[in-house]
């Protein structure tokens, strides 16, 4: 990581394990600069350095290069994502805008999810799980070869839980339900040839939960049913190592008492990675998408097709300096067909026939001024495409899409400083960014078409951060390891009058990160704290278009996990989030209760 042109963080399976957590955004929780807003059992979301609301939009995140974050909304719904904790090789998570190293929407960050690879590792896991809140919970993962040259991995896995049972208003209550998940993968990895391997994915998963949408900052329940089926073929050529990779996602949405959607996405990319002489490297690709969708009931549909080209180009100009310089081009072409619920509607499907092109940059020199010491300084302009409902759809009978909405645009200017500390067996980190944000995109009371009411998504303005994250981590002995990190942000706003957003003041200033692990023989144990500031969010309290401010103070989070080896491969565990407390307000939704779960897991 150290290495990387990038603010980069990697999240080992060991790490994974030793969190206790039960889900995602738990482990992501840890890592200085990340933002987790838990809505219920089920529901949360995560932003890089900010920036973080419902439904958040500017984090890509990846499944070994596939996107699984959803285009209705451009949001990543956490529960959904068909993977395993017990199948994750590691998780590497990038700051800061990486759409011309990442692709599509990175603008925020890269949550980068790597699993086992079927032909070369042996992952077989089944875990048993129990707890608050009525949890209970299995999942299992195989892997088999057939043959020498054929690897597969199968992995499921499915929970049921309360919500939780806080203070939430009459109408709240009543548009909360129980969290389920079920999900199921299929990975085959082939040696086609000695130079050529060929992979195969399907997945699926079905997920019911209470969630806090952007349209209205009201809770809602939701059910997805989603699948994907994906190849890839790479082969190593005279001309450098190509990989073509085909991809399908489809989701069923039905968010209850508002509307059901039918997205469709379809990825077809292709990418060479070759070396000039020993000091240059070069990767050139091209992608293609089509992305669909459609509400039940409205016989209508929004698309847009994405033509994209980019370039990398890595030189290590000395043993000590290298420069990484990345460019991606994207055409966007849109379209609409299909009548409007009402006549009211202040577009017709002409005003859907246009294109946008918005290139993408990313730069970083890396200094290695010693064996311990290493710099980095980096820019990044990434592009922010709108949703297929900021462009589309009627979402109900005053609220529109808007094909004329614009890009957000997220500049980043960083610069980090790294040194390996014999001292503490560990090393230190420091970052100091600069970020701006143009045409910032929210729903907006517009006005009168047709001598009707109405309100659409729009752009609303400007906003800006600076940023500083320090963190060290080391070991005290063979037994003692330990981490500690502090991030701090300060978010200035430049928005219309009435726009439903306020990152100023809902991104909070201070967050810090503790960590502290033991492990002796048989026995292993780990607690964790974070510490987030105060901060100002907009609630809706009666499930209406109106929002208000709503003060939620800082907070202190411990969670600890205990765990011991019955036989080998055989670990039973007992860990809690919200130690401290039988309950906490950690955002403008419910309260968030003391989760405690017993975990049986075995490995063969």
């Amino acid at each position: 990581a150290s290495d990387a042109p990038v603010s980069m963080e990697i999240i080992s399976a060991d790490d994974i394990r030793r969190t206790g957590a039960t889900n995602i955004p738990d482990i992501l929780q840890q890592v200085v600069g990340m933002d987790v807003q838990r809505w219920g059992v089920g529901a949360a979301d995560v932003a890089v350095r900010g920036y973080n609301a419902p439904y958040s939009p500017r984090l890509l995140v990846l499944v070994n290069g596939r996107q699984v974050y959803l285009d209705h909304y451009g949001m990543t719904s956490w529960n959904v994502i068909p993977v395993e904790l017990s199948e994750i090789r590691q998780i590497e998570v990038v700051k800061g805008p990486n759409t011309a190293l990442f692709g599509f929407n990175a603008v925020g960050g890269v949550v980068n999810i790597i699993t086992y690879n079927p032909l070369y590792d042996d992952a077989d896991n089944v875990t048993a799980r129990i707890g608050t809140q009525g949890h209970r919970e299995v999942s299992g993962v195989t892997t088999f070869k057939l043959g020498e040259k054929v690897g597969v991995r199968l992995s499921a896995g499915g929970y049921n839980a309360d919500e939780f049972d806080t203070d939430r208003s009459a109408a709240e209550r009543a548009r909360w339900i129980d969290p389920s998940r079920r999900s199921a993968a299929a990975n085959v990895l082939a040696q086609v040839t000695p130079d050529s391997q060929l992979g195969v994915e399907l997945t699926k998963s079905d997920v019911e939960q209470s969630e806090v949408i952007p349209v209205a900052l009201a809770t809602t329940p939701a059910e997805y049913d989603t699948w994907s089926g994906k190849a890839t073929y790479t082969v190593n050529t005279g001309l450098g190592l190509v990989e073509g990779t085909v991809y399908r996602n489809q989701a069923n949405v039905k968010l209850s008492g508002l509307f059901e959607l039918d997205n469709t996405v379809t990825v077809a990319k292709v990418q060479d990675l070759f070396k000039v002489g020993t000091d240059h490297s070069f990767r050139v690709s091209g992608e293609f998408r089509r992305n669909e969708l459609g509400i039940e009931g409205q016989r209508a549909e929004v698309s847009y097709d994405v033509y994209s080209v980019g370039g990398m180009w890595d030189w290590a100009v000395t043993e000590k300096l290298s420069l990484v310089n990345a460019v991606r081009l994207d055409h966007l072409v849109l379209g609409r067909t299909g009548p409007f619920a009402t006549a009211a509607a202040p577009y017709t499907n002409d005003d859907y026939d246009r294109t946008v092109t918005e290139p993408s940059l990313n730069s970083g020199v890396v200094f290695k001024a010693t064996d311990k010491d290493t710099f980095r300084v980096t820019f990044a302009r990434g592009v922010q495409v709108p949703s297929l409902l900021e462009y589309g759809l009627q979402q109900s009978r005053v609220v529109y899409g808007n094909p004329d909405i614009s890009p957000t645009i997220v500049t980043n200017y960083e610069l980090g400083y790294e040194r390996a500390v014999a001292e503490i067996n560990g090393s230190v980190k420091t970052s100091v960014y600069y970020q701006t944000n143009d045409e910032v995109k929210a729903r907006l009371r517009a006005g009168f078409a047709n001598g009707a009411l109405y309100q659409t998504f729009d752009n609303v303005g400007d906003s800006s951060a600076i940023g500083f994250e320090a963190s060290a981590k080391g070991k005290l002995d063979a037994n003692w390891g330990w981490n500690v990190g502090y991030a701090f942000e300060s978010v200035k706003d430049d928005l219309v009058a009435g726009a439903p957003l306020n990152f100023e003041d809902a991104t909070p200033r201070h967050k810090v990160n503790a960590g502290l692990g033991y492990t002796r023989g048989a026995w292993e144990a780990n607690v964790n704290g974070t510490y987030v500031s105060s901060t100002d969010m907009l609630r809706n309290l009666n499930n209406g278009l109106g929002v208000r401010s709503y003060d939620v103070p800082s907070y202190a989070l411990v969670s600890a996990r205990v765990g011991y080896e019955l036989n080998p491969g055989t670990v039973v565990a007992l860990s809690a989030f919200d130690l401290l407390q039988d309950e906490q307000r950690l955002n403008a939704g419910p309260a968030e209760e003391r989760r405690v779960y017993l975990s049986l897991s075995s490995s063969f």
